[in-house]
């Protein structure tokens, strides 16, 4: 029996030091001057998105568009540019690098912190990116389903399953949650040093577009959990229809036209405000 707890011991051990060694590689990795670099191209490319964004919520606001105003619109305006696939894989590989690099630096501050809520907004942020890194590379292969065709989708699948409405308003109140999040950290700044971004040290306009981005980042994402919310208490898919029916949401309302050009030029300040991260943000 001594023996069997001895080799157990051994095995564990021997274990516990690969893991160690290898979250250690993995973190030297990272640090490589390769790494930084195409995570500071990951968030150009966020940032452009979100730019492309804002010019689709324009164009919703003046009537000018029928165009799905959310990322997988977004992602269309690039496929059609001229080296439309070249930019799509490219983009696809800088987002789905930089999510890799945040979950790698959240496992970097756990080992150094030790406290479980450490690198939660790496995290986050990870999976964020993953998701748009998923959008790219579906378009590029040519499965272009709208972003509001699969948050119809989804929303109707919760519902189908036991609970499922209950499933579903529980997620609209944390996406409600994220965006009142979203709004407080454009508000306060509170978003300077935190999770990559840039510091106190920045120029003072990277503060200033960050806060009014942030600010109307919360919004739509606001919006986008009160349509959640309504589409779990009404059993309806169809008002669940992601960022492009929250933006056509608020068009809706009085003075929508002037509340979407606002919300617009916000995510455009947003958009600005992640390629100042590409340069100024600490990595």
């Amino acid at each position: 029996m001594g023996d069997q707890s001895s080799a157990s011991g051994r095995a564990r051990s021997a274990a516990e030091n690969g893991v160690r060694n290898a979250a250690g590689n993995a973190e030297r990795a990272a640090d490589s001057p390769a790494a930084r670099g195409v995570a500071r191209a990951g968030f150009v490319v966020v940032g452009l998105l979100h730019l492309l964004i804002a010019w689709l919520a324009l164009q919703v606001a003046t009537g000018g568009s029928r165009q799905q105003a959310d990322q997988s619109g977004a992602v269309q305006q690039i496929a059609s540019a001229p080296g439309g696939p070249l930019l799509l894989w490219t983009g696809g590989l800088c987002c789905a690098a930089l999510a890799v690099w945040m979950v790698i630096r959240a496992v970097s501050l756990f080992r150094g912190r030790g406290k479980a809520t450490t690198g939660v907004g790496h995290v986050g942020t990870a999976v964020a990116y993953l998701s748009i890194a998923s959008l790219f590379v579906s378009s590029a292969v040519g499965q272009r389903k709208s972003s509001s065709q699969q948050s119809e989708h989804t929303t109707a699948t919760v519902l189908s399953i036991p609970f499922g409405p209950v499933v579903l308003f529980l997620a609209g109140l944390v996406i409600l949650g994220i965006g009142v999040y979203f709004g407080y950290r454009g508000v306060t700044r509170n978003f300077l040093g935190k999770d990559a971004q840039p510091d106190e040290s920045a120029p003072r306009w990277v503060a200033v577009v960050g806060g009014v981005g942030y600010a109307a980042k919360g919004v739509a994402v606001a919006v986008v959990g009160i349509l959640v919310l309504v589409a779990a208490v009404r059993h309806d898919p169809g008002q669940q229809s992601g960022l492009d029916g929250a933006l056509k949401s608020l068009a809706a309302q009085p003075f929508g036209t002037v509340i979407l050009v606002v919300v617009a030029l916000g995510l455009a300040c947003y958009g600005i405000y992640c390629g100042a991260r590409a340069r100024y943000s600490r990595l």
